[in-house]
């Protein structure tokens, strides 16, 4: 069929009319064209172009490899390669090691194979070393033995990559200096398969009916909609990328969720995986009699340095010391904040329906600094100062609540809210302000300090209140 042009229709719609009545002024100024002929050739086009589509939509349906990827460039589309799967490498020593260890970057350790099943392969990212100093710091104590982790990825893309805990336990080479083995304690994690004909399919025929986010700024008004306050999208081209097949949007989330999780205390097991990722912090440990473990007796990995890290698939899991005092079968109950909010809006772009161009999405929790202040306030004479003070710490935590990602502190602005209050909490009573010193410290212990008169604040980081000091 061949689709006609908008100013066709009209003409054609103009030649009707007067053919049924002669007296109808069908002019560009005439009330017969601003009642019936651009809205029905309006809608015409319309539908035209629905029919057009839907011709070549029924075409695709029926193409399927090659042609469909030869296809898919007509709509500025690529079939999705599928992911590398990533995990935790723990390289074991039976006897305490005398010298450094280091484990070199291509170190390769596979699974066992079967006789209907090839091994599958992963190597070291980079070199990963532990002085000697510190190698009493590796010691397991529920598997006796001293235990070194190290990133690493599959060499094959696919779910087949995903395998089970302590199954990567074979070094294909010969093993380091001072290594006696090697084994994975949590399921690798992050691989994913080639996009299938009929995603591939499906993701065409949203792009052709407009209803495709392909744009960095559509992404980002999704997220906002799904309740998040900010989002900033990291592609693999970007200096700041992460991952090497994938697009991270980090969000901020400023609402964490709640959960209790019970888990069943294993002697020989050393890491218990948290259901709800990605854990911001444990709060509690209780036993199945309701008595507290220490804080001491156990371990939380949150995972910071991976490219899954801060995300949904991020390895985050909890040690148990054998001093926590439980025995093999003992229940036991943690209670940990997440990110709800994460887990939501990861499942709904990992829907096919919602599949971005650049797919391969992971939602990650932008990088919380924490604001700290120390100023002097000259204050009116009929000012209540502990009132005045509380007013003005309100105020500021009020205020760093609408800083989103990128959004650098400036002193003057500081100083404003130090001396004015803010929103909820105006303050009426300070003269003026004098500021001895202000940083951003994240979550991790590193200190921000001012140049000039302002913070730098990355596309990755957020402002949030810490403390402020006022005399």
């Amino acid at each position: 069929m061949t689709v006609k042009s908008l100013d066709t229709l009209i003409q054609e719609l103009k030649t009707f009319l007067r053919a049924y009545s002669r007296r109808l002024d069908t002019g560009d100024n005439s009330i017969a064209k601003e009642l019936l002929i651009t809205p029905f050739a309006v809608g015409g086009k319309i539908i035209m172009d629905q029919v057009s589509n839907a011709e070549d939509l029924h075409i695709v349906s029926r193409m399927s490899g090659t042609d469909l990827d030869n296809e898919a460039t007509n709509y500025k589309l690529e079939r999705l390669p599928g992911t590398y799967s990533t995990c935790i490498l723990y390289f074991y020593a039976n006897t305490a090691p005398t010298a450094s260890i280091t484990i070199p970057a291509g170190t390769k350790v596979q699974t066992t194979g079967t006789a209907f099943s090839s091994p599958i392969l992963f190597e070291t990212i980079s070199d990963t070393s532990f002085d000697i100093a510190d190698i009493s710091a590796y010691y397991s104590y529920d598997r006796t033995r001293y235990e070194f982790p190290v990133d690493a990825i599959c060499l094959s893309i696919g779910s087949a990559g995903n395998v089970a805990s302590n199954t990567l336990s074979t070094i294909v080479s010969s093993a380091p200096s001072g290594i006696s083995g090697c084994t994975n304690l949590v399921a690798a994690s992050g691989g994913t398969d080639e996009e299938s004909d009929d995603d591939l399919r499906t993701r065409i025929k949203l792009t052709a009916t407009g209803r495709d986010l392909n744009v960095p700024n559509g992404i980002r008004s999704e997220l906002r909609t799904l309740g998040f306050q900010d989002a900033y999208m990291v592609r693999i081209e970007d200096a700041d990328a992460e991952r090497t097949n994938g697009v991270d949007v980090f969000v901020i989330d400023q609402a964490p969720s709640t959960y209790s999780e019970t888990f069943t205390y294993d002697a020989a097991q050393t890491a218990y995986v948290f259901s709800k990722r990605p854990v911001i912090t444990v709060t509690a440990i209780v036993d199945g009699l309701g008595n507290t473990i220490s804080s001491s007796d156990y371990d939380v990995h949150i995972d910071s340095t991976s490219s899954l890290r801060r995300s949904v698939y991020g390895q985050d899991y909890l040690t148990v010391f054998p001093s926590s005092g439980l025995t093999t079968g003992d229940v036991f109950v943690v209670t940990y904040t997440y990110s709800e909010k994460i887990v939501q809006a990861q499942q709904y772009f990992n829907n096919i329906a919602n599949r971005v161009l650049t797919s391969n999405i992971y939602i990650k929790r932008s990088f919380p600094l924490y604001l700290y202040v120390t100023a002097a306030l000259t204050m009116k004479a009929s000012a209540d100062g502990p009132t005045t003070r509380n007013q003005i710490r309100s105020a500021l935590a009020q205020w760093v609540t609408e800083f989103n990602l990128d959004d650098n502190l400036q002193k003057s602005d500081l100083t404003v809210v130090l001396q004015t209050g803010y929103g909820d909490y105006p303050v009426d009573s300070v003269d003026a302000v004098v500021i001895s010193s202000y940083y951003l410290q994240d979550e991790f212990g590193n200190v921000y300090l001012p140049v000039g008169e302002s913070i730098t604040v990355s596309s990755k980081q957020y402002v949030v209140y810490g403390n402020a000091i006022l005399s």
